[in-house]
């Protein structure tokens, strides 16, 4: 298997999976594409740079879902599918966000799209709420009504954006 950017994401994405954030390292990483961890730096600059490329890559996720032109409240409903399928999917894409927002934002949630200030306000509260809910499933606490509660508070926030002003 040649290592490419996207074998890597898409091992890390396995590790993700199975092991969760605390357990993806670059050396595991390496391990697990059976290479030196030398080679990932061709692709891949540090850890941080990972977080990105993950982030970008379920990002594409939603983009497939829901195009530019998809209506927020569905992408953001969206966001929140791609987010849960993956451990930690939520944290990862914080730090993706932190350091690279407008690569890592879908393109129906984009800032061209939606305006900075709901823009950032409808991914803070979608990638809080999922973290939340994430947390909670590793303390076995149910998420009763999560969704139903997420839905709420996006369509709220996005009815400032549909109302005249």
């Amino acid at each position: 298997m040649a290592l490419t950017a996207e074998t890597i994401t898409d091992t890390a994405l396995d590790i993700l999976s199975r092991y969760g954030l605390g357990d993806l390292s670059m050396r595991r990483l390496a391990r697990e594409l059976e290479v030196q961890p030398s080679a990932l730096y061709w692709h891949v600059k540090d850890k941080q740079s990972l977080l990105v490329l993950i982030s970008k890559s379920l990002k594409v996720e939603v983009d497939a879902a829901c195009p530019v032109t998809a209506d927020p409240l569905a992408a953001a409903m969206s966001l929140r599918e791609v987010l849960l399928k993956y451990r930690d999917g939520a944290e990862i894409v914080l730090l993706g966000y932190s350091i690279a927002a407008a690569d890592v934002t879908p393109q129906a949630l984009s800032s061209e799209r939606l305006g900075a200030e709901i823009s950032q306000g409808i991914l803070t509260l979608t990638l809080g709420a999922v973290a939340v809910e994430q947390n909670r499933r590793l303390f076995d606490i149910d998420p009763a009504g999560a969704a139903e509660n997420f839905a709420a508070n996006a369509a709220a926030m996005l009815a400032v954006i549909r109302s005249p002003s």
